[in-house]
């Protein structure tokens, strides 16, 4: 009974040694990737995608002030409001939501005086309650690092 047993174990253990014993990687047509494939249970995909977007987010963007010129828990109302002062102001306006709001920033300000300055030209021609907030500025070609 014991050399039975000792077999069985021994065949066991030979067999669980790698099943892929008989298998060629001359014979593969891809290449081995540099790299493991990350694969995230929840989305089910690479996130090599989205580590290379934020990268290019830091890349393409940098420190800098924006203008809050408006901000409503309603996205419909925020989205006439957008449309209002997309006709009324020259600048980019953003949309941004942070719970429970949604808010409408206005510009790309690399220093808090060129803020300062479109504030005071903005509350001259009738535009209320806008203030001076830090955010991630889109940045100008000249700017580049």
């Amino acid at each position: 009974m014991r050399p039975f047993f000792f077999l069985l174990l021994f065949t066991g253990c030979l067999s669980a040694q790698d099943s892929l014993f008989w298998f060629d990687m001359n014979s593969v047509r891809d290449p081995v990737p540099k790299t493991p494939k990350i694969l995230d249970k929840i989305f089910g995909t690479s996130q090599f995608g989205l580590l290379d977007s934020l990268k290019n987010i830091r890349i393409t963007t940098q420190e800098g002030y924006r203008l809050q010129i408006f901000e409503s828990s309603s996205v419909e109302e925020t989205n006439r409001t957008l449309r209002k002062f997309e006709r009324s102001l020259k600048d980019s306006i953003y949309m941004v939501f942070e719970a429970p709001l949604y808010k409408l920033r206005l510009g790309n300000f690399v220093t808090k005086k060129e803020a300062e300055e479109q504030k005071a030209t903005l509350n001259k021609k009738g535009y209320k309650n806008i203030w001076i907030v830090r955010s991630r500025i889109e940045q100008s070609s000249n700017n580049s690092e």
